[in-house]
């Protein structure tokens, strides 16, 4: 009997609080250093899960209170104004991801992460095989964006959640692929000799620090994601302007982009839960009586 073997990639819960952004025209480069270095601080404080609304929207009242009065008068919020957007536009396909991948590192200025490109290769070997498809709705359990399913010898194939059809509708491939890229990641580890079933964090921490320099490589400063947060996310002015679904996958790149930050790729993979198993379900045999034996 061919045993067949799954790793899944989790959504996490909502992230943490952002607040507004606001214009300077000061032009006093004493002013804009130090108008930088706060709004640097601001910008963490929005990235970190552990502060609550209140706590940011109180560190943004500090940073303007050291500014000019006739300068304040002046400061209309914006819409995170300057900041570079995230291109919206779609194939709808998962072909459309895997060549938005592709096209991106070819056109990157920063030179991407051999590892990086190596998953790049699999997954696009694995789409011209036709092994990268939407769940049926049969493999796949509650908060499973996707995953990536081999044998001890083999790949299987990779099946992400229907609902990256509505994330990619709503906010473009360029952010769908971060979980193709997780999933290829898990591919390339296989091939390598560096994924199995029972070091499961181990897997984990390679496939998201490989979603991370996805992240890093298509939006360098993290503009793209705070923009669509801010217009279209939890924190757009009215409420979400997106599906749930595409809501919280915003705040699960978000939070990878915060644990990236950081390298604690560790921290990440144990906030979501992930455990390492007491055993290889490869190695499971079957005796006459039909009860399993595990080494």
């Amino acid at each position: 009997m061919v045993r067949i073997f799954l790793i899944a990639s989790l959504i996490s819960a909502a992230f943490g609080p952002v607040s507004g952004l606001w214009a300077i025209e000061d032009k006093s480069s004493a002013q804009v250093v130090y108008l930088e270095d706060k709004t640097d601080e601001i910008k963490d404080a929005v990235a970190n899960p552990g502060l609550d609304q209140t706590e940011v929207h109180a560190m943004a009242q500090r940073l303007f209170e050291q500014v000019p009065a006739e300068s304040t008068t002046r400061m209309p919020p914006i819409s995170l104004r300057g900041w570079q957007k995230p291109d919206l536009g779609t194939e709808d396909t998962v072909d459309g991801m895997v060549h938005r991948v592709g096209d991106t590192l070819a056109g990157s200025k920063a030179p991407p992460q051999d590892a990086l490109v190596d998953a790049y290769r699999y997954g696009e070997a694995m789409r011209k095989h036709g092994l990268v498809t939407y769940d049926d709705g049969k493999k796949l359990g509650p908060g499973q964006l996707g995953a990536y399913f081999y044998t001890e010898d083999s790949t299987v194939g990779i099946s992400l959640n229907e609902g990256m059809r509505q994330v990619q509708s709503w906010l473009g491939d360029e952010f769908a692929s971060a979980t193709t890229v997780h999933e290829i990641a898990h591919a390339r580890d296989h091939h390598q000799g560096q994924l199995n079933p029972v070091e499961v964090r181990k897997g984990e921490r390679l496939a998201f620090q490989t979603e991370y320099w996805w992240l890093k490589i298509m939006d360098p400063a993290g503009e793209k994601i705070a923009w669509a947060r801010a217009m279209l996310g939890k924190f757009a002015e009215g409420g979400p302007k997106i599906p749930r679904f595409a809501v919280d996958y915003l705040e699960h790149l978000a939070r990878i982009r915060f644990y990236g930050d950081k390298g604690d790729f560790e921290g990440l993979v144990r906030e979501l839960g992930y455990q390492d198993k007491s055993s290889n379900p490869f190695h499971v045999h079957h005796d006459d009586d039909g009860h399993d034996h595990r080494p």
